[in-house]
């Protein structure tokens, strides 16, 4: 796979933008909110399929050999965090996004917010179905603590569910402008 120089600064720049996404928290009614899913759909939108994905594996990969960028900090232990999943599931869901508009919009000229959206809700339901089944996995198998499923869905999707929501609007009327940007196109 052949980068070129802007390709490479561009998805250097929205793993830095994943990082940021990770570290600003918002505390509502007692539940911290990142911006990092936004900031991964917004990778999806505005960069397409491969250089989305390459731009999250790299947050990943910086993240996993001990660069503290994840919200909680760095190194490989960190996939045995309950909340690890949800991380794969945002770099597919920002890859999904990606190819979604990439055969949508594939001149990065006319992509319209409505045509979007769709996918931003695919790509949310990705991120929830890997996400809250690695939280079970790993607080039944690992924490130790029993949790049913359905109490893993109550902790672990409800509460973010309105806020992830208005991400997928949010990413999908602000995207298509950032994917018409010259100087992001590959």
């Amino acid at each position: 796979m052949k980068l070129s120089t802007r390709d490479m600064t561009v998805v250097s720049l929205f793993a830095v933008l994943s990082i940021i996404g990770a570290k600003v928290s918002l505390p509502i009614l007692a539940i911290p909110f990142t911006f990092q899913f936004i900031i991964s759909l917004l990778t999806g939108i505005v960069l397409g399929a491969r250089r989305a994905l390459l731009a999250q594996g790299l947050y990943l990969m910086m993240g996993l050999v001990g660069l503290p960028v994840f919200a909680k900090g760095g190194g490989l232990a960190y996939v045995l965090e309950p909340t690890f999943g949800y991380l794969i599931g945002m770099a597919l869901g920002a890859g999904l996004v990606g190819l979604a508009v990439d055969r949508l919009d594939p001149q990065r000229t006319g992509l319209k917010p409505w045509t979007i959206v769709p996918f931003n809700f695919l790509a949310l339901a990705l991120v929830y179905a890997i996400g809250v089944a690695y939280l079970f996995m790993v607080m039944n198998l690992y924490v130790g603590k029993d949790m049913t499923f359905l109490k893993t869905i109550q902790v672990g999707m409800i509460p973010f569910l309105v806020n992830d929501s208005i991400y997928c609007v949010l990413a999908a009327l602000l995207g298509p402008r950032l994917r018409r940007i010259p100087s992001l196109r590959s």
